[in-house]
């Protein structure tokens, strides 16, 4: 993994945006009046009213350098429905949408490629680059909201980061991932650690993460749809040592089976479960009150194994103040403790069983081709 240590001198401006509607409004403004770059990232980027919404703002900016890195998946599962299994004509509809909104893009002068095209292999389906990314001139968003109807309804966050030279690293880490090449990097950059990891390398990229949650000396509160090993051991770790470790998590998961393996594990291990009413796909975790960790993992095994992703550490007091004010108050005063009907000893121990296979299913594939040009 490559490190870098660039200067420090330029304050780091970051802002916490809570929800797609607040998300969106403030960085189509930052589309607009875009002059040098906008280079767009995501795993999900469909050709409903949210991702049009997107796809529009790009069309007519004027920035010299447009470009969209999207990945297979959205090639493969509209709407959290695979393609290849389902007739209903609606979600074949919106495939098509999507295929004439990256068309158009194309003719309006934007770059379009695919990352981690599966081909023929449908193993391959577990091999995502799974990176959200957004970079506007020298203005930075990360976080977990893909560009899609389903996606923009759930609970979600990005943090806006306004900073040159963190801004300039992430384009590069873009335009290496625009080429299709491998590797991780990480560099430190106005206070804040970046972590951008392939997909081949991620458990040395996630090594200083994983130590930093068992660490946590005085308290861990993650918020995460879908944590599992290696992430929810360390965070047993630290609970075991003395920290008081908080886990906000979905009851109505997309992914049940992720919520039945945490019944089965997480509070076995000290780590104190909280249930949301809605589904969240926010992925965040506060270290000891002083470091925030933003980005794309899910701190799960697929993002530890296999996934391309981009984690950010940032220490900024008035961000943290905020990331408490909206996102960590309102889980507590809106979540409650496992009910008995939540936990299933049956659908735990199946649970723990099918992840540990996937695992080892998923440690066995080789990543393959990394970038494909769309075809229209």
């Amino acid at each position: 993994m490559a490190n870098h240590h660039l200067p420090q001198d330029e304050p780091l401006r970051a802002e916490l945006l809570v929800g797609s509607a607040a998300f969106w409004q403030r960085c189509r403004a930052d589309i607009a009046a875009a002059q040098r770059r906008v280079l767009i990232q995501a795993m999900t980027f469909e050709g409903d009213a949210a991702g049009l919404a997107v796809a529009e703002a790009i069309g007519h900016s004027q920035a010299a350098d447009r470009r969209v890195l999207v990945d297979d998946y959205t090639r493969q599962v509209i709407n959290d429905t695979f393609l290849a299994l389902t007739r209903k004509p609606a979600i074949h509809a919106e495939a098509r949408a999507t295929a004439a909104m990256f068309g158009r893009l194309l003719r309006q002068g934007a770059g379009v490629r695919v990352t981690n095209p599966i081909g023929r292999n449908p193993l391959r389906y577990a091999l995502r680059n799974h990176k959200k990314l957004l970079v506007i001139d020298d203005v930075a968003w990360l976080g977990g909201i893909n560009f899609s109807d389903h996606n923009f309804a759930w609970h979600d966050m990005m943090v806006r980061v306004e900073h040159p030279a963190l801004a300039d690293w992430l384009a590069q880490e873009f335009d290496r991932d625009w080429r299709g090449e491998g590797g991780s990097a990480a560099a430190e950059i106005g206070g804040a650690t970046l972590l951008s990891m392939d997909g081949a390398n991620n458990p040395a990229g996630f090594a200083p993460l994983i130590e930093a949650f068992a660490g946590a000396q005085r308290s861990l509160e993650v918020v995460s749809a879908y944590p599992t090993f290696p992430f929810v051991e360390a965070m047993g770790q630290a609970a075991q040592a003395g920290a008081q470790v908080t886990l906000y998590t979905p009851r109505p998961n997309n992914k049940p089976i992720i919520r039945d393996y945490l019944m089965g594990v997480a509070e076995a291990a000290g780590i104190h479960i909280r249930l949301t009413p809605m589904m969240t796909h926010a992925k965040a975790a506060l270290i000891d009150g002083a470091a925030l960790v933003v980005g794309s993992s899910n701190f799960d095994f697929v993002s530890y194994r296999a996934n391309a992703e981009y984690v950010a550490v940032l220490r900024d007091p008035t961000l943290i103040a905020a990331f408490r004010e909206h996102v960590l108050f309102p889980l507590q005063a809106g979540s409650t403790a496992p009910l008995p009907a939540d936990r299933s000893a049956l659908h735990s121990f199946g649970a723990r069983l099918g992840l540990k296979v996937a695992d080892r299913a998923i440690a066995l594939l080789s990543l393959g081709p990394r970038i494909a040009e769309w075809q229209p």
